[in-house]
C-alpha cells in the first residue's frame, strides 16, 4: 500500500510480480470493500453523496465518509478487509490482458504499508525484502507509461519540479512528498485497473458511471500538446501560460451510464473505480459491481444512475468555476496593489501581468517609464512585447515603436517568438503571413521577406541570409500595423551595389542532416578567431543558441553544432548536451534537451568571452 505516512484512507494495494521468458508481469490489485461496510442509504451514504468527494485542506482534511465510517472500510496492515479484486498480465509492451474482477479478501499481514519516500531506497536495495515486487512494480509501470505515450496520452510528470498531467490533460502541482517514482507507479497501475474495469463492465454490458473525455477541437492533438509541454517545462514563465491554455481549453471529463472514450488518455473506456473512500463514484460503481457479482439487484435504475452522473457532472462545473473565479479575483486584488508599488521591483511574471491589466486603458507615465527601463535593461520578453502591441491606446504608440525599434535592433531573433506568443493569445485571428525573394549569385545571395499584420503589409526587409530577412520582416510588419502604414510594392527594391569580394579563406563545408557527426572536425589544432568586437555578453546570453547561430554567419563560419546524450531512467532523464563552433567547444546537462541545448550555449558564449 503506497500512501502517505499520514495517511488514513488507504484505499488500494496492489501486488506485481515477474513472469519468467519475458512474458510480461502478474499484477493483483485490491481496492477497498467500501460497499460492504456503507449501506445504500446509510448516513455515511448520504453524506458521502453531499461532500462527492474528501477534500484536502493546509490544516485539515475532510473526510468524505467522515472516520467513522472511513476507519472500518480503510485497508491496514493489522486487519482482514473485504476487496474489488481484480488481476492481469502487463504483457512487454504495455498491455493489460487476461483481466478477471471478482470479490477478494486481504487477511490481517497481508499488507505492507510503504511511504512514497521509501520506495526510491527499496529499489534501490536488493537486500530489501519488498524489492522484488518493487522492482517489478516500477518496470511494469515503465512498461505502461511509454506504451500509453507511444499511443498518444498525456502522459506528463516532472518529479524534480513537482508537475504532472492529471487525466483530463491539465497539469497538477504534486505534492513535495509525493515526488518519487512511487508517484508513477501508482499512477499508472490505478490508470491501467480504471481502464481494465470499464472494459470488463463494457463487455458484460453492465452500465456504471463511466468516465467519458471528449475532445476540444481547438485544444489540438494530444501529440502537439505533448511537444509544448515538454518544450514549456524549463521555462517558468511559458509553462504557466500553457498551464493556463490546457485548463480553458481542455474539457473536463463526465459520468455517464454510456461510453464514449477518453480523450485525455487516448483510451476507448474509462472508469473510476480504485478510490472508493475519496469519491462517491467509485463508491457507486463498486456497489454496481459488487451487485453483478452476487447475482443481486442493481441498486440503481438506469434513470437514477443518469442522474448521479449528471449531477456530479454539475457539482465538477460549479466547483471549477468557483475555484476559477476565486483566483481571478484573488490574482486581480494583487495586480492592482503591484501596479501602484515600484514596478521596478516586481520580477518578470508579476511585471507581465501589470502590464496585461494596464494594457487595457491609457498609459500611465510610471508605466512608460518602466517599460523604457526594462527594454534599455534587455528584460523584456517575447509574452510583454505581445501583451504591449495589443495596447490600443493612442497614448501607448511612443514606447510601443521605442519597445519595437530597440528589439528589433538589439534581438532580430525574438521576432518570430512574439508573433508567435501572439499568435496563441489570438487563435481567432489570421495567422502572420511571410512572402521570401530571393536574388543574386550564388555565391553571393541576397534575400527579401515582408510579413502581413492583421492585414497590414510592411516593408521588404534585404539581408544577406534568409533567416535574418524573416525575422526583420516581423517585426516591421508589427510597426507598420501599429502605425497603419501599408506597403503595397508588389516586389523588394534589390540593392544595385556591387558584392563585396569573397572571403580568402571559404567557409568549412556545411554538415548535411542525416550524416553521421564525427568527432573529428571538432578537434581544430587551434580554433578560430571569432570576431566579438561591439558583442555585449548580456545579450547574448539572453538567447544564446541565436547568438551563436549569428555569430558564426558574421564570421563566416559552418553553424554550431550540438551532440547529445541521455542518462538516467524514464521518469528522470538527464540531458548532456555539447556544442561546436569553430574549433570551440562546451558542454552542459539539463532535465529536459531544449534546457541542455541552451545551457551549453551559453558556457560556450562564457568561455569566448573570457577569452576576449
Amino acid at each position: 500500500m503506497i500512501d502517505s505516512v499520514s495517511a488514513r484512507d488507504r484505499d488500494d494495494a496492489f501486488s506485481v510480480t515477474l513472469l519468467p521468458d519475458g512474458r510480461g508481469w502478474a499484477v493483483e490489485v485490491h481496492i477497498a470493500g467500501v460497499a460492504d461496510v456503507v449501506g445504500l442509504g446509510s448516513v455515511a451514504d448520504e453524506q458521502a453523496f453531499l461532500r462527492a468527494e474528501t477534500r484536502y485542506l493546509r490544516s485539515r482534511t475532510i473526510s468524505m465518509l467522515g472516520d467513522t465510517a472511513e476507519q472500518p472500510a480503510t485497508l491496514t496492515a493489522d486487519s482482514r478487509r473485504t476487496s474489488l479484486r481484480v488481476t492481469g498480465t502487463v504483457t512487454a509492451d504495455g498491455r493489460l490482458v487476461d483481466v478477471t474482477v471478482g470479490r477478494g479478501e486481504i487477511p490481517a499481514g497481508r499488507c505492507v504499508a510503504v511511504d512514497h519516500a521509501e520506495v526510491p531506497g527499496i529499489l534501490t536495495d536488493p537486500a530489501n525484502p519488498l524489492h522484488p515486487q518493487l522492482a517489478a512494480a516500477d518496470a511494469a509501470a515503465q512498461v505502461l507509461l511509454s506504451a500509453r505515450r507511444d499511443g498518444g496520452a498525456l502522459a506528463f510528470y516532472d518529479l524534480t519540479r513537482g508537475w504532472a498531467a492529471n487525466e483530463d490533460g491539465a497539469i497538477v502541482a504534486i505534492a513535495a512528498e509525493l515526488r518519487t517514482v512511487a508517484y508513477v507507479i501508482v499512477q499508472e497501475l490505478m490508470i491501467a485497473t480504471n481502464e481494465a474495469v470499464a472494459l470488463w463492465c463494457v463487455e458484460r454490458g453492465l452500465p456504471i458511471l463511466f468516465r467519458n473525455h471528449r475532445p476540444n477541437p481547438v485544444a489540438g492533438s494530444t501529440e502537439e500538446l505533448m511537444h509544448e509541454i515538454a518544450a514549456a517545462a524549463g521555462d517558468p514563465d511559458l509553462f504557466a501560460k500553457l498551464r493556463g491554455r490546457l485548463l480553458s481549453t481542455l474539457r473536463v471529463a463526465t459520468y455517464d451510464r454510456t461510453v464514449h472514450g477518453h480523450y485525455g488518455l487516448r483510451l476507448s473506456a474509462y472508469s473510476h473505480v480504485t478510490s472508493p473512500l475519496r469519491r462517491v463514484a467509485d463508491l457507486i460503481n463498486q456497489r454496481i459491481i459488487f451487485a453483478h457479482l452476487g447475482h443481486s439487484p442493481a441498486p440503481y435504475t438506469p434513470d437514477q444512475l443518469a442522474a448521479l452522473g449528471a449531477d456530479l457532472n454539475r457539482r465538477t462545473r460549479a466547483a471549477r468555476e468557483a475555484k476559477k473565479n476565486h483566483f481571478k479575483h484573488a490574482d486581480q486584488r494583487i495586480v492592482a496593489e503591484q501596479a501602484t508599488a515600484d514596478l521596478a521591483a516586481l520580477d518578470s511574471r508579476r511585471f507581465h501581468k501589470v502590464l496585461k491589466a494596464e494594457a487595457c486603458g491609457p498609459l500611465r507615465a510610471e508605466l512608460a517609464s518602466e517599460l523604457a527601463r526594462r527594454v534599455d535593461a534587455d528584460l523584456m520578453t517575447a509574452p510583454d512585447v505581445a501583451v504591449l502591441i495589443d495596447a490600443a491606446d493612442p497614448s501607448w504608440l511612443p514606447i510601443q515603436l521605442r519597445v519595437l525599434d530597440t528589439l528589433a535592433d538589439t534581438h532580430p531573433e525574438m521576432g518570430p517568438s512574439v508573433v508567435s506568443v501572439w499568435r496563441q493569445a489570438h487563435p481567432d485571428q489570421p495567422p502572420t503571413d511571410l512572402e521570401i525573394r530571393r536574388n543574386g549569385a550564388d555565391h553571393h545571395p541576397l534575400f527579401a521577406a515582408r510579413a502581413t499584420h492583421l492585414g497590414i503589409r510592411g516593408p521588404w526587409a534585404t539581408v544577406a541570409a534568409k533567416k535574418p530577412a524573416e525575422q526583420a520582416a516581423l517585426w516591421a510588419a508589427v510597426r507598420a500595423q501599429l502605425t497603419g502604414t501599408d506597403h503595397p510594392d508588389t516586389e523588394p527594391d534589390w540593392p544595385t551595389t556591387e558584392p563585396s569580394p569573397e572571403p580568402a579563406t571559404p567557409p568549412p563545408a556545411p554538415h548535411h542532416p542525416g550524416s553521421a557527426i564525427s568527432g573529428e572536425p571538432h578537434c581544430m589544432t587551434v580554433p578560430a578567431a571569432l570576431n566579438l568586437d561591439g558583442a555585449k555578453k548580456s545579450k547574448a546570453l539572453s538567447n544564446p543558441t541565436a547568438w551563436l547561430m549569428s555569430l558564426a554567419q558574421n564570421n563566416n563560419q559552418a553553424p554550431p553544432e550540438w551532440e547529445f546524450h541521455t542518462d538516467g531512467p524514464a521518469h528522470a532523464r538527464r540531458f548532456t548536451a555539447t556544442v561546436h563552433l569553430a574549433g570551440h567547444t562546451a558542454t552542459a546537462d539539463a532535465t529536459t534537451k531544449t534546457a541542455a541545448k541552451t545551457a551549453s550555449a551559453a558556457a560556450l558564449i562564457e568561455t569566448l568571452f573570457g577569452q576576449r
